[in-house]
């Protein structure tokens, strides 16, 4: 039976096509409750919902639920898990760690986001994180400027924050987002200047459409690896709270198995067009008031993918990666009750 993604919103269900997207059949069989468990999965717009897209695009099977998802403003992610019906959600790891530190009952149930970001540069003549001393460097906040610094501080590099760069060291400027960078670069490319921006993929791809001499100098994932000896960092994971999990541990479990593969069905250009195509539709059915995903907008290709760092490693499987992670950026030692064990 063909099926297909369901979005329910807090006002409205989006179905693509005639059947809505279901985990057992077409929805309308009974579990011994009377009826199907509705689950609601959140994702935040941007790389971390790429980690779902197989199963936004073709369902997922598991007899007596119904998946609902919902994409929100990425900046939303934690407020919203917590304070909602939400039941799994893909969000920041460093993000649900402070949730969990702070008494927010949650899992890390898998990682499947491993390091999407960039620094990109036009007109460059930087090949290490120290070519960057004496230099601008425009980033988003958060993480990743957070990151960022771990990285200048690993490598015994000065930086600072400011709008001017300054000898001797790194000038770090932040930004809302990479909306705000893009054109900093566009603006370097025409006037024949240096300019340089932290991104993320997709927006790498986006930044080297608009900017044809913009070139992807330093690979935060590698940078991390040669400290670490971790294959890139955790930065996005498969959250779940504790009481639904306590009542739904099967279905939390095979939910994850369904994503195993998420990275390698991303890798065909036809399930990437296929993808798109229910973004588009999504933003259709959310009408003028409703929060519309810019992914649906951006340029998706397999080497986009590739860029994205998608995979996917049970909480067993990234236990050590992610204490590690969480330790280097915030100095919180995570205990065994913040991975879920099958």
């Amino acid at each position: 039976m063909k099926r297909a993604l369901t979005v329910i919103l807090s006002v409205m269900m989006l179905a693509f096509g005639a059947v809505a997207f279901a985990a057992c059949g077409d929805g309308n069989e009974e579990n011994d409750n009377g009826g199907n468990t509705s689950v609601e999965v959140y994702l935040p717009d941007g790389t971390p919902a790429l980690a779902m897209a197989k199963a936004m695009t073709e369902g997922v099977d598991i007899e007596g639920y119904d998946v609902n998802f919902h994409i929100i403003e990425a900046g939303n992610i934690g407020t919203v898990f917590t304070a909602t019906d939400a039941d799994l959600a893909i969000m920041p790891t460093i993000g649900a760690a402070t949730n969990f530190t702070k008494g927010t009952e949650i899992q890390l149930v898998s990682t499947n986001v491993f390091g999407n970001l960039y620094i990109v540069g036009v007109n460059s003549a930087v090949d290490s994180l120290d070519d960057l001393t004496g230099k601008l460097v425009y980033t988003t906040a958060a993480t990743t400027i957070q990151l960022l610094q771990y990285l200048l501080d690993e490598n015994g590099i000065t930086y600072a924050t400011g709008s001017e760069a300054a000898a001797g060291q790194v000038t770090l400027y932040s930004v809302l987002s990479a909306s705000n960078i893009i054109p900093v670069l566009k603006m370097a490319e025409t006037n024949g200047t240096e300019a340089y921006g932290v991104l993320g993929e997709p927006q790498v791809t986006q930044c080297k459409a608009k900017v044809p001499t913009a070139q992807s100098v330093i690979d935060f994932q590698a940078e991390w690896t040669d400290i670490t000896g971790f294959d890139g960092y955790p930065q996005a994971s498969l959250i779940v709270k504790n009481d639904f999990s306590a009542e739904h541990g099967a279905f939390v479990e095979a939910f994850a198995r369904a994503l195993e593969d998420n990275g390698e069905w991303l890798s065909s250009e036809d399930n990437i067009a296929a993808f798109k195509q229910a973004l588009v539709e999504y933003n259709e059915a959310q009408g003028e008031d409703g929060y519309q995903t810019s992914l649906a907008n951006l340029t998706l290709t397999t080497a986009t993918i590739e860029g994205c760092n998608l995979d996917y490693q049970s909480a067993s499987e990234v236990k050590d990666s992610v204490r590690d992670y969480i330790k280097r950026l915030s100095g919180t030692e995570l205990p065994d009750a913040f991975f879920y064990a099958v």
